[in-house]
């Protein structure tokens, strides 16, 4: 199930985040982030655990993936998948977009979900 991030989650949202970044806990804090307007955050949720979550920021009708992960263990099940298309039914988007090292094998499952590659930064 995909609701909006609770705070009861918060030690696994900081868990899964430092696996993207290890200052993931200093560089997202839960409070800043649902404070800010703009600012979305979902989580998918099963038997009590958070499994993924994706962090937005809306601009009208598009919206910038700020960090989407799922735990390892429940990859390639159409998580992250999901997770993306809530995001853009709840908020009737007509664009989502995602800076993304080449490098990273997440490439791959974007190009699979549609998206198309804009520019390409040097040593980004």
């Amino acid at each position: 199930m995909i609701e909006s991030l609770r705070e009861e989650y918060i030690q696994e949202y900081y868990h899964l985040g430092y696996k993207l970044n290890t200052n993931f806990s200093y560089l997202f804090k839960y409070e800043d982030i649902i404070d800010k307007p703009y600012n979305y955050l979902y989580g998918y949720i099963k038997d009590n655990k958070l499994i993924g979550f994706i962090h937005i920021i809306l601009e009208v009708d598009e919206a910038d993936i700020v960090n989407i992960i799922v735990d390892d263990h429940y990859q390639r099940l159409g998580i992250g998948k999901k997770l993306i298309e809530e995001a853009i039914k709840r908020h009737h988007l007509k664009a989502l977009n995602i800076e993304v090292r080449q490098s990273n094998e997440a490439v791959k499952f974007y190009l699979k979900m549609g998206f198309k590659m804009i520019k390409t930064i040097p040593n980004y």
